[in-house]
């Protein structure tokens, strides 16, 4: 609740004079500037209303799930200078309107509600959105505006990557003590960055490779993320720490490191003409560091051919001495170390980035720029020698690693060091640390954003909702619990502003035993078929070289290779079917073919896969079996799958034995995939079930814009109902009207 002093007052006193400020960016230029935005003084009814609604039964009422905020309006009379009534100044279709051809649904609105003070209008932001519908009556000349919040702009589709730990490593602790894991923020993250909104900072401009590290070493920007190898020398070292922009950085520490690879979304051709690329990365470092023995500094780096060993490898990082540097190889050979500025001090938090351009013509030379913590260096230049660009079947493979805490690791390709580059980025939403954590993500296709947040939000029972001022946020278990024993903004009162009073304690609500099922997603390492063709001439070979794209009929990681080309025995043989491969035959004869024809998949993107196709015969090939129909080319994944489903049951005795046996069955969510994290929940579910739950439903208090969903109340009724009661907001409806003036409806959760 804010706190106005001079607003505090005008609440309490006994004669109240409500204001309103309601605006519509017709114009949609961020200023609100249409001579028609303002419609403060035709806004007759205002209703606002705000619900906590989630998956559990509604009586239990327990503060989780998500909000979504409706504005609904009634424009009537005509403002100051205006020549007409407002229904027909709005009306796009009179053709002196000044709305004519504007677009007048989702149009940008806000909403303030205040009341006037000592020094004059005093309003408090009750809502942001955007208009849904306006409907206009002729007669009464007026229209009715509906609006809603912005979670219905979250909508755009929804692909999580097909990622997960290995069966082996999940199953076997011992030998894999680094639990490769994915937090509830890294889900809510994603879908944000989908959706143009960015908690930390956004991928820029021809961006290659991005990973947030927010709860998961994911690819945000780039596919095929495979979790490399992880070190954990101590159990009580986590793998995630909190890090810059209220979110999840991955650890690194003496004892414990990770790294992870996968492909970028553009090729790396780092001596193209004129073209420079830029590394990022936010890291904690400090004039003295210690690595895991298995880290050599590198934190992020990308190579045309195989990381150290083919081509040429480009590796940004920090040594033990706290300087950050650039690592060139050349196939095998270290060509040159770049070196850039030194930390000082304990480790902290930096903001890093390095932009270098390497020429090939006239000479061999790489120039450098760096920038730490927004002080940008002169650019440098260094002669080198001549650096290999081969290339390798694997696509352009990016590697990060932490030898320290890492977090918002990109690469992109730029010309010249950006002209903000150090610029601090604002946080666009506030995302809380999940208490859920899962082994892999979701088989989800396509899917409405919000839809997915809401499931993943379910998964725990945490709240996501859009705040009066416009802005995302989730909130877990324990944030929610947290602001929910807050002490008491205010005490609502028979005396004062409250009106009327109803409590609503029913044994329905007790939950004392709750049972569900975590099913883990993990990457399978049986290889399956991917992709075959349809038929037998959908790939032919022409003489020379063809390079077709094709899409996979199957979720699952793959890495580019060289297909082995199989005679039809050994094509058919149980035993190599494991191998991506093809058996080429003349297109002309069927004879079997054997040299002549290479065959080599690079990914380009999470599900399509570029085939180059060599053929140096003097003939057409196909790929089929004897009778020229069946085809005969096959591409071999991992696919992500369901692991072995755990049920578990957990239990509040003390309420059992009191109340009885009330059981809570909890719907399959997707986003449940291990017991640590259910344990949790369902120890946090029970404290808050296992005793009846009052509900104060409907009541009606004095308005106060101040208000806001998750305040803690005192309710106090000496003479009716009693009280204090201590409660916390989980539903409202304020209504300004040139009747009742402002008022409140609220729905309240008792604290115990």
């Amino acid at each position: 609740m804010t706190q106005p002093d001079e607003l505090a007052a005008a609440v309490d006193a006994p004669q109240r004079q409500p204001r309103a400020k309601v605006r519509v960016d017709w114009g949609r230029s961020g200023g609100f500037d249409h001579p028609l935005s303002d419609l403060s003084t035709v806004a007759e009814d205002l209703v606002i209303e705000r619900q906590i609604s989630g998956d559990l039964p509604e009586i239990c009422t327990l503060i989780e799930g998500y909000t979504t905020a409706t504005l609904a309006a009634t424009l009537a009379g005509q403002r100051a200078d205006d020549s007409r009534d407002i229904a027909r100044m709005l009306t796009p279709y009179r053709p002196d309107s000044l709305l004519r051809d504007t677009d007048l649904v989702d149009a940008p609105l806000t909403c303030d509600l205040g009341l006037l003070t000592a020094s004059g209008r005093e309003l408090v932001r009750q809502f942001t959105g955007s208009t849904r519908t306006l409907t206009f009556s002729a007669t009464g000349r007026s229209v009715e505006l509906a609006a809603l919040d912005p979670a219905e702009t979250l909508r755009a589709s929804v692909t999580l990557p097909p990622v997960a730990q290995e069966e082996e490593q999940h199953y076997n602790t011992t030998e894999w003590p680094f639990q490769w894991r994915i937090n509830t923020q890294w889900v809510i993250d994603y879908v944000l960055r989908r959706n143009g909104i960015f908690a930390s900072p956004p991928p820029r401009p021809d961006c290659m490779f991005a990973m947030t590290c927010h709860g998961g070493l994911i690819a945000d920007v780039g596919f095929n993320s495979d979790f490399g190898y992880g070190e954990k020398l101590d159990a009580s070292v986590p793998a995630f720490i909190p890090g810059p922009y209220g979110m999840l950085a991955a650890n690194g520490t003496a004892t414990l490191s990770a790294n992870m690879n996968a492909n970028a979304a553009l090729e790396f051709y780092p001596s193209w003409p004129n073209r420079g690329h830029l590394f990022e990365f936010h890291c904690k470092a400090g004039a003295s560091n210690t690595f895991a023995p298995n880290m050599n500094g590198d934190i992020l780096s990308m190579s045309t051919g195989v990381r150290g060993i083919s081509g040429g490898t480009f590796a940004v990082g920090v040594t033990t001495g706290g300087r950050v540097v650039l690592k060139v190889h050349s196939n095998r050979s270290l060509v040159t170390t770049i070196n850039g500025p030194t930390f000082a001090g304990q480790a902290t938090w930096h903001r890093v980035g390095l932009w270098f351009r390497y020429t090939s013509y006239p000479t061999y030379t790489i120039e450098t720029c760096w920038m730490v913590d927004g002080t940008i260096t002169p650019i440098a230049t260094e002669t080198v020698p001549l650096i290999s660009e081969e290339s390798s079947s694997l696509g352009t493979r990016v590697f990060a690693c932490t030898p320290v805490p890492v977090s918002c690791l990109q690469i992109s390709i730029a010309a010249a060091p950006p002209a903000d580059w150090g610029a601090p980025h604002t946080p666009q939403a506030e995302v809380d640390t999940g208490l859920n954590w899962m082994t892999g993500l979701p088989d989800i296709v396509n899917a409405d954003s919000f839809d997915v947040l809401k499931q993943a939000a379910a998964a725990e029972f945490g709240v996501i909702t859009y705040t009066e001022n416009g802005r995302f946020r989730f909130l877990n278990r324990d944030t929610v619990h947290a602001l929910a024993a807050r002490p008491a903004t205010a005490t609502l009162s028979a005396a004062g502003a409250l009106t009327e009073l109803s409590l609503s304690t029913s044994l329905d609500s007790i939950r004392n035993e709750i049972s569900l099922t975590a099913t883990p997603r993990l990457k399978s390492m049986k290889d399956v078929n991917v992709y075959e063709p349809a038929t037998a001439d959908e790939l032919e070979a022409p003489m020379g070289t063809s390079r077709p794209i094709v899409t996979f009929q199957t979720r699952s990681t793959f890495n580019g290779n060289l297909l082995s080309v199989y005679p039809l025995s050994t094509y058919n043989n149980e035993g190599y079917k494991h191998f991506s491969a093809c058996r080429p035959i003349r297109r002309d004869t069927g004879a079997e073919v054997t040299t002549g024809i290479t065959v080599r998949a690079t990914p380009v993107s999470q599900d399509r896969v570029k085939l180059e196709i060599q053929n140096t015969n003097t003939f057409a090939l196909r790929f089929a079996l004897d009778d020229r129909r069946t085809p005969a080319l096959r591409l071999v994944g991992n696919p992500v799958i369901n692991g072995r489903p755990i049920a578990h049951v957990a239990t509040h005795d003390a309420s059992i034995a009191r109340y009885g046996r009330r059981v809570l069955a909890l719907p399959d969510n997707p986003f449940r995939q291990s017991l640590d994290s259910m344990q949790a929940i369902t120890t946090s579910l029970l404290a808050d079930l296992a005793q009846p739950t009052t509900v104060l439903k409907d009541i009606a208090v004095v308005g106060d814009p101040r208000r806001r969903l998750l305040d803690t109340l005192h309710i106090h009724d000496p003479d009716g109902l009693g009280g204090p009661i201590a409660a916390v907001v989980i539903g409202s409806r304020r209504t300004l009207s040139t009747t009742d003036g402002l008022a409140d409806t609220l729905t309240l959760r008792v604290r115990r």
